[in-house]
């Protein structure tokens, strides 16, 4: 049996063809496999040898147009570059464009010399449809909050009444959860892993529990120097935001591992903007981790006008965050169905507000019975950031993004879950105890 198997594949003209095997054989599936993946390996060869000649083309072309002006440049040194018809259109819009900008600010100035209040100050028209809305009585508005309450609560059973879209939001939730959980818990180490590897730098001894990066000095201790403060506070915040930048850039990967990662990538962006933005905001609280940093860099005292200003400039940012983020919830969901106008708001929920109070629970558990207040507030303070995203769900903006076709279908993975699940009790138990670096 085993010749015969090994005739048949390479088809030995000894033995009469026999009659096609049925689509279940085993045999026939392999042909058909090993035929498949001749013929698409020939048809990489044909792409590669035909982007080959174009590469040369394109090399020839490029050769010839930098010879053509180095020739030129020596016959006449002072005459004019020659341009192309593309280039010729583009400086023809560029004049329009200028011609456009004289003429609005002239009549920005004759208008202003008309009447100056009324330039500065110009009131605002309100459209017509809006006169209504604005125009309702006390009963009205709240006639109209009580039917859209009605409206959200029926297209809530609506979602939850089919098994199938059941199953949808609650494998959102878990997965979503997971990935939270990972990328908070990789940020985090990583920042506490920059911190002390600067700190053993400036031969600081350093303990590193579960909840928090202790230095056991004196705070009269000749080795806090201004130098070694700032550094130590500010490099962990500082490799978060680079992280930020990276998971940023990954979402917006072609790759197809990127797209399968999305929803990982995002929750790594929110984390990595509450490791910098949102410490300093649990920093101005609790006068501890990164608030140190720029109080030594600036040598200004608690609650200076300094710091308020970073505060409030935090507080804009994470906000400002939540109102980006949002479309990026949405195309990292992978269900078509649930980014729909009527389910958008439930998805926004089991996406971002349950996973993130789902994970802030975790992490206080895991921190029983040491409640280190700022680590705690750590876990809250994401919610400026997606909170914001309630708002902005429904906006006319993320209403293209089903027409644009940027969602993708993901599959639900347990072992991703699993793993978070594995690597959080594993974080708590391997720092139980401490980890000691002295020198």
């Amino acid at each position: 049996m085993l010749i015969f198997f090994i005739k048949v594949l390479i088809h030995d003209s000894k033995f009469p063809t026999p009659n096609p095997p049925d689509m279940g054989s085993g045999i026939h599936r392999y042909l058909d496999a090993r035929d498949y993946r001749r013929r698409q390996k020939k048809e990489k060869q044909a792409i590669m040898a035909e982007m080959k000649v174009l590469r040369r083309k394109y090399k020839m072309a490029r050769k010839r147009e930098f010879r053509d002006r180095f020739t030129g440049f020596f016959s006449n040194p002072f005459a004019g570059r020659q341009l192309t018809q593309e280039q010729l259109d583009i400086q023809q819009i560029k004049r329009q464009w200028q011609r456009e900008r004289r003429e609005a600010r002239s009549k920005w100035l004759f208008s202003f010399l008309k009447n100056p209040y009324r330039t500065l100050f110009p009131k605002n028209e309100i459209p017509q449809d809006m006169v209504y809305i604005i125009r309702q009585s006390k009963i009205d508005r709240k006639t109209t909050a009580r039917v859209s309450r009605k409206e959200i609560l029926e297209n809530l059973k609506k979602l939850l009444a089919i098994a199938g879209i059941r199953k949808k939001v609650i494998n959102i939730f878990f997965l979503s959860t997971s990935y939270y959980i990972l990328s908070f818990l990789l940020i985090y180490i990583i920042c506490q892993a920059v911190t002390i590897i600067v700190a053993t730098n400036f031969e600081i001894p350093v303990e590193w529990y579960y909840y928090r990066v202790r230095f056991p000095l004196s705070r009269d201790s000749y080795l806090y120097t201004r130098s070694a403060l700032v550094a130590i506070f500010g490099s962990g915040p500082m490799a978060s935001l680079l992280l930020t930048l990276l998971f940023l850039k990954l979402f917006f990967s072609n790759s197809p591992t990127s797209k399968n990662l999305q929803l990982f990538y995002l929750w790594g962006i929110i984390n990595g903007l509450n490791m910098f933005f949102g410490a300093y905001i649990v920093g101005i609280l609790t006068r501890t981790d990164f608030v140190y940093s720029t109080e030594w860099l600036l040598m200004n005292h608690p609650y200076d006008f300094r710091e308020l200003i970073f505060t409030a400039v935090s507080f804009s940012v994470m906000l400002l965050a939540g109102w980006l983020i949002t479309p990026m919830f949405l195309v990292s969901s992978g269900s078509l169905t649930l980014v729909s106008s009527e389910n958008r708001l439930f998805l926004i929920f089991f996406q971002a507000i349950l996973p993130w109070i789902a994970g802030g629970i975790l992490f206080f558990l895991i921190n029983i019975p040491k409640f280190y207040i700022p680590f705690l507030l750590k876990t809250i303070t994401p919610g400026l950031i997606l909170i914001a995203s309630l708002f902005t769900y429904n906006s006319v903006r993320n209403n293209t993004i089903l027409e644009m076709g940027m969602i993708r279908r993901t599959n639900f993975q347990w072992g991703i879950v699993i793993v978070a699940v594995i690597l959080l009790f594993l974080y708590r138990i391997v720092l139980n105890s401490g980890f000691r670096l002295d020198h």
